[in-house]
């Protein structure tokens, strides 16, 4: 991120002693978040950590209120995710990928608010902000073991 986020624990609606990790931070290029949510039970079945990445999709559509445009299939090392882009409320959108390692699903999420009046210099600022945020997630290597 190109600032110092905020932080912040949210508990999980129906999973009692459960807590959303986020960072955030906003600027005028556009929002920043990750997130992560840590289950009980490590998963390395991979039709499970699909169903796992469906709802952790589904929750994020859900509690956006926006629209499911886009979905790809994507991996960060040998951990499973994906990336999907949202038509978000007010003309906004988001790219957001989500990975599972062991019991944490990782989330990144990148949200546009572009104007009509933007110059094509920002446009391009934004598309680069976008790109290196995203690009930059990596795993510690005691937490991707």
């Amino acid at each position: 991120m190109p600032g110092k986020p905020s932080e912040a624990t949210e508990p999980v609606e129906g999973h009692p002693g459960m807590e959303n990790h986020l960072l955030t931070l906003e600027t005028e290029v556009g929002g920043y978040l990750v997130s992560y949510l840590e289950f009980t039970e490590e998963t390395t079945d991979p039709e499970e950590i699909k169903r796992l990445l469906d709802r952790g999709r589904e929750g994020g559509v859900a509690k956006s209120g926006g629209e499911l445009v886009s979905e790809t299939e994507i991996k960060l090392g040998s951990h499973f995710g994906r990336e999907w882009i949202l038509k978000l409320p007010r003309g906004m959108s988001a790219t957001a990928r989500a990975y599972w390692v062991k019991r944490r699903l990782y989330q990144t999420v990148f949200v546009k608010n572009p104007k009509e009046t933007d110059s094509q210099e920002i446009r391009k600022l934004r598309q680069q902000a976008e790109a290196k945020f995203l690009g930059s997630f990596s795993l510690r290597d005691d937490v991707s073991n």
